[in-house]
């Protein structure tokens, strides 16, 4: 299998991050707003598509402080 070069890595990571954060978030919440199994995928999937790119533009934009933040908080023993 290739693999994808590791420049992309955090681009991965962010893509990866954001569609589960946002798949279960999105699933969360609307299951919390539309309690009916009727309507609910519908609406799930209409706020899993609008949450996802939001999700991951922010995770690119606040991974690295987040990485700092981190790295200067944990002890490197």
């Amino acid at each position: 299998m290739r693999k994808i070069p590791h420049q992309y890595k955090s681009v991965i990571f962010a893509f990866v991050m954001s569609f589960n954060t946002a798949l279960i978030v999105s699933g969360v919440i609307t299951f919390i707003n539309i309690p009916t199994l009727s309507l609910y995928f519908q609406k799930w999937a209409t706020s899993f598509l609008l949450a996802w790119p939001i999700v991951f533009g922010v995770i690119l934009l606040i991974g690295p402080i987040v990485i700092g933040l981190v790295n200067f908080l944990v002890d490197d023993n």
